[in-house]
This record gives C-alpha cells, structure tokens and sequence, in this order.
C-alpha cells in the first residue's frame, strides 16, 4: 500500500468513529467521499465501499444524536419524496427489474443521505462546513484541472476519477460549472483570509478545467453561470468587454486548433455522428414515453435493450446502424426511463427549487439573515448550468444536485426559524414598552389624586400642567 493510499485511507478510517458520536461531522465526510471520490486516486483501495462504513456509523448515531432535527416538510423534500415513491414503482414494473433495482439502490442511498442532510445540518455553522467541503471537493479538481491546463497550453484533456458519476469530460466540466458559484459565495463570506484566497483559487483556476475538458455541454454551462454573475456587477460593461477581448485573444493565440473545431461542431451538428445519436436517443426516450407514459422502460434500459427494439421506437435511422446509448440530457433520461408523470415531478422540483431560491435571496433584510441570503444565491446560480448544460448529459441522479436541493430546504427553515425569533423578540421589546407605558399612566393618576386632594396640580409634571 503507497503513501497516496495510506494518507486517503487515515481520514476515511478516523470518520468513521467520529461519524457515530458526531452523526453531522458523518454527514460532511459522506459529502466529500461522494463528490471528490478520494478512494479512485489510488491503487490499493479504490474498489474498497469506503463510504460504506461512514454511513452505516452516521445512520447508527443518528438514532441516539439528540443535537437533530425533524426532516423539513417544505417544497422540495414533499416533491422529492414523491419521485422517491414513483422511482420505486417504475423499478418494479421496468423492462429488466433486475437491471433496474441495482441503479434504484445507488439513488436511493442518495436520496436518504438527502433527508439525513436536512436532519443534521443546521446553524450557520454547520451550512458553511458543508458548503466548504462540497466546494472544496469539487475544487480539488477545479485546482488541478486549471495549473494542468495551464503548464500544458490546454493540449490534453481534463477529466474526472474514473468509475464516478464525474468521470467522463462532460460530467466533469458540468460538476465544475455548478461549483463556480458556490466557490465564489463562500469566499464572499468567508471571514478567515487564507480560507477566502483559497476559494477564490477554486473559482479562477476552474473556468480553464472546464474550457479544457473540451466539452461542449460544460462550454455552454459556463457560458450560462458566467453570464448572470458578471450582470449582477456594477462594472459590467467593462468586465464584459475585457472578457470579450481576452477571449478573442486566447482563441488566435494560445487556444489550441482542436479545441476551437471542437465547439464549432456545435454551429453544423447534423454533420457530427455524435450530436446526431442523441438526437435519436431523444426520441426513442420521446416515443417510449409516449408509450409508457406512467411507467417509461426503467432505470439502465439501454444497457440490455437490443439493438432492433432500439430502432424500433427511433424517430430515423443514422448512416450507419446506431446501438443504444444513454439519452445525454437530464429531461429526456427521466422522460425514457420513468414516464411523463416522473418527467413533470423533475421538472417542478429542478425549476421550483430554482424560484424558492430566488425568492429567498430577495427576503433577506436583516444583518443576522444576510448569510442565508448570499448562499441561496449562491444555489441559484448553480442550478443554471445544471438546467442548461443539463440538457445535453445524463446526469439526473448525479449527487450534486441533491445536495442543492437538500441546502435549499435548509435554509428555508434557517430563514423561517430566524424570522419567527425575530419576532418574538420584537414582541418582547413590544411587551416591556406597553408595561412602561402602563405604569407611567398608572404614576400619573395618582398623582393627579393626590395633586386634587391637596388642591393643587404637582408642578413638575407638565403634562399635568398642561
């Protein structure tokens, strides 16, 4: 066993005792075992379950933690225990169950790692841990991807640990593109100095990973998260500008050819094989659909569908005899896989989340809220890419988003909790004023009694004098 695998296998081996005394900090070393996926950069145990044991102690702490919550009935984890319940329906009525249940299981622990989330994190506190370790963990990349990209003149292509759901260069660029903003919030509000330089490293350095992974999907993605955090800057014009001309600028001079004819494959996609297959898998997931509209063909249909029953529900048929393959879109892979009604379900709970957030990031008023503020802001903006790019790369189950989704519910409780101690404290203040009031008044009449009684009006009072 080398170095690189002892000095992974310390952490993962100390979480899990900490884990079960402390069932959050199992939450955060779940989190980052997910995301960054540590185990797949060695060699000894990267086929080891080494998020298997961090759970199982998180899950047995959490039935004696009294430091909990109860899970929060709010939009997003009502719509996600709806899709939990119809996934599950759909599993058992699939075209291959045995296929399907096998890719059930690995959503499901998200799912239930979702609600746990909601349960243990809470606080200020505990949201900016989580938030570190999940920018953090995807940052590793950003870090790395970005001074490789650089040394090299974006020669070679950035890619992920393999064997994880940010494996390939698309997956990868996207799990990036989600990360920028989420970097860059945390650094706003980061009060230590070495920390907030730190994430701004993670910001910069991965926008050239996710250009160099060479994707097209996560070069829209960047377009669509960069765009409304520049317009959200007072110099906009001018960093627009700048932006532009350093663009241009890269492009003739130090962006390699390949890359370039790369992206411009986008404006001539007919003419691309690749581009073409997932139009066809758009509508084989369309007309299966269509088909089964409550059910669809299940989870991982495409690994055993044969080739003529593929075909047989394509809307056309390349120059050469295509073989299945995943959608390549978040919508199209629920729509094939789970039917419209899950289809809808996704949909209102990816741009639900989007408007929750929204709104949440204009309520904030108040000095002790403009934390919760700046990071519903901060998942806002990292939805974007993922409903965009999304729309081109099968990454519906990918555990990042999740992860969003499980903070927004979070701090929708934070918002809510924090709005209603305002209030009773505002009430209290409210309380102590009238009781001071009453006992001014209650001084004044028998002062009034005793000024009539004696036959004069005391002179010291001049609203009695009045």
């Amino acid at each position: 066993m080398g170095l690189r695998d002892i000095l992974v296998l310390i952490p993962v081996v100390m979480a899990v005792p900490i884990g079960f005394f402390r069932p959050w900090f199992g939450v955060l070393a779940w989190t980052w075992i997910g995301l960054m996926n540590p185990h797949r950069l060695t060699w000894a145990i990267r086929d080891w379950p080494v998020a298997q044991g961090v759970a199982i102690a998180t899950l047995l702490g959490l039935l004696v933690a009294r430091d909990r919550r109860a899970i929060p009935l709010t939009f997003e984890t009502v719509l996600l225990g709806l899709l939990a319940v119809y996934f599950t329906i759909t599993t058992a009525l699939a075209w291959d169950p045995e296929v399907a249940w096998v890719a059930w299981e690995k959503l499901m622990k998200i799912y239930l790692f979702t609600f746990v989330t909601t349960m243990l994190i809470f606080r200020r506190d505990r949201v900016r841990l989580l938030m570190l370790v999940i920018v953090f963990s995807l940052g590793f990349y950003g870090i790395k991807g970005g001074i490789f990209s650089i040394v090299t003149g974006g020669q070679y292509q950035v890619l992920g640990p393999p064997y994880t759901f940010i494996a390939g260069n698309t997956n990868i660029g996207l799990a990036l593109c989600l990360n920028l903003p989420l970097a860059l919030i945390a650094a706003r509000l980061e009060a230590n100095k070495w920390l907030r330089w730190t994430l701004f490293a993670v910001f910069w350095l991965s926008i050239p990973a996710i250009l160099f992974t060479y994707s097209r999907g996560a070069f829209l993605g960047l377009i669509a998260v960069l765009t409304p955090m520049v317009w959200r800057y007072k110099g906009r014009v001018l960093v627009l500008l700048l932006i532009g001309g350093l663009a241009l600028y890269m492009a003739e001079n130090l962006v390699p050819n390949k890359w370039v004819d790369r992206q411009e494959t986008m404006l001539h996609y007919e003419e691309d094989d690749s581009a073409m297959q997932r139009i066809q898998a758009w509508g084989v997931a369309i007309n299966i659909a269509l088909d089964r509209p409550l059910l669809g063909a299940g989870f991982d249909f495409v690994d055993t569908i044969s080739e003529g029953r593929w075909l047989s529900y394509a809307n056309f048929v390349g120059k050469e005899s295509w073989n299945p393959r995943a959608a390549h879109s978040i919508y199209f892979e629920i729509l094939g896989q789970h039917g419209i009604i899950a289809f809808m379900l996704f949909c209102v709970l990816l741009f639900g989340t989007y408007w929750r957030l929204r709104r949440l990031s204009k309520r904030v008023h108040t000095a002790e809220t403009e934390w919760i503020g700046g990071y519903a802001r901060g998942l806002q903006l990292a939805l974007i890419p993922y409903i965009v790019a999304g729309a081109f790369l099968s990454l519906a189950y990918f555990d990042l988003f999740y992860y969003l989704i499980a903070l927004s519910a979070i701090l929708q409780r934070e918002y809510a909790e924090a709005t209603a101690a305002a209030a009773r404290k505002s009430d209290a203040v409210l309380s102590d004023t009238e009781l001071e009031a009453q006992t001014s008044r209650a001084i004044l009449a028998w002062t009034a009694d005793y000024g009539s009684r004696r036959g004069h009006l005391p002179l010291y009072n001049p609203r009695l004098r009045d």
